[in-house]
């Protein structure tokens, strides 16, 4: 935990050092709604393998700094090897989907580029899996990911190419390493 929270630390720090100074930015209004779709590589219940993460996280700005919602998202995770002349095959499939809150840091750094807006939050959710396996039928191998409650941290930004559009990165733990996306803003 202690690796996690430095790393997030560091991730701020970085978001911090790409920002000027200036009180007048307010990149996140209240009352405006972000809808924002997307892509994640990674997973947090994913070892090895190949994971892919699609989904859509949506929040409505309670303040200028603080805006709370839900997510959505599904991950794919294949896992193949080979051993003593057997093939194994498993393809995981993980439905989240939860609550978020962020508090958008534009206005506490005096971000001057209304353009940009860096946040970080917490989410709170359900996780529910299915997998399929292929393999020999002796295997003793079963599905250890029941469906269960999962928490999780995350810090990011988003730059408004259009007023109403943008672009976003996220880091996170407890759903997906890193993902990005587009950001509409209503």
């Amino acid at each position: 935990m202690k690796k996690d929270m430095r790393f997030l630390a560091v991730v701020m720090l970085l978001l911090i050092s790409f920002s000027s100074y200036n009180a007048s930015a307010q990149q996140v209004q209240k009352g405006q709604f972000l809808l924002s779709p997307f892509l994640g590589l990674g997973y947090y219940y994913a070892g090895s393998g190949l994971a892919a993460t699609i989904g859509v996280n949506g929040e409505y700005a309670f303040t200028d700094e603080i805006s709370g919602g839900g997510y959505l998202a599904y991950t794919r995770w294949t896992h193949d090897y080979g051993y003593l002349g057997n093939d194994y095959d498993y393809t995981y499939n993980f439905i989240d989907f939860g609550a978020r809150a962020s508090y958008h840091f534009a206005k506490l750094l005096r971000v001057s580029n209304k353009k940009f807006d860096p946040y970080a939050g917490a989410f709170l959710g359900y996780v529910a899996s299915s997998y399929n396996y292929d393999g020999p039928a002796n295997s003793a191998y079963d599905d250890d990911y029941d469906g269960a409650v999962r928490s999780g941290i995350y810090a990011g930004a988003r730059y408004f190419f259009q007023p109403n559009i943008g672009v976003f990165g996220e880091v996170s733990i407890g759903l997906t390493p890193i993902s990005g996306g587009v950001t509409f803003r209503f």
